[in-house]
């Protein structure tokens, strides 16, 4: 989340897209406009959204096994809610809100992800 407030991380090894306008929600947009019509795109939009809600999952589940987030949340959920605070901040960086508006988002949804609980 945090490398998403410099611009939409596109590959290890390329730059962020500086133009959040065009590049944030592009696959988004693509999805729903050229989807609603189109059955191939709407499947291909599907599953690169399950990869990527699979990949944040199981980083959630590497979270839970170090002790970082709550065992018993549940990795899905917590995955599709990340993704939301992304996609989220992704058009509030396209309004031109600053990295500090954006940094303060992701380290807020940080804060409110479920702790283990010591007893």
């Amino acid at each position: 989340m945090l490398r998403a407030v410099h611009g939409v991380p596109l590959a290890a090894d390329v730059p962020p897209a500086p133009d959040r306008t065009a590049a944030a929600c592009f696959a988004a947009k693509m999805a729903l406009e050229i989807g609603a019509s189109d059955p191939e795109v709407q499947r291909l939009a599907n599953d690169c959204f399950s990869v990527v809600r699979t990949a944040v999952a199981e980083c959630v589940r590497a979270a839970q096994r170090n002790g970082d987030i709550d065992p018993d949340a549940d990795p899905d959920d917590l995955a599709y809610l990340l993704l939301t605070i992304i996609r989220g901040s992704d058009v509030v960086g396209a309004y031109g809100h600053s990295p500090d508006r954006l940094t303060s988002i992701a380290e807020t949804a940080f804060a409110l992800l479920p702790r283990p609980r010591h007893h």
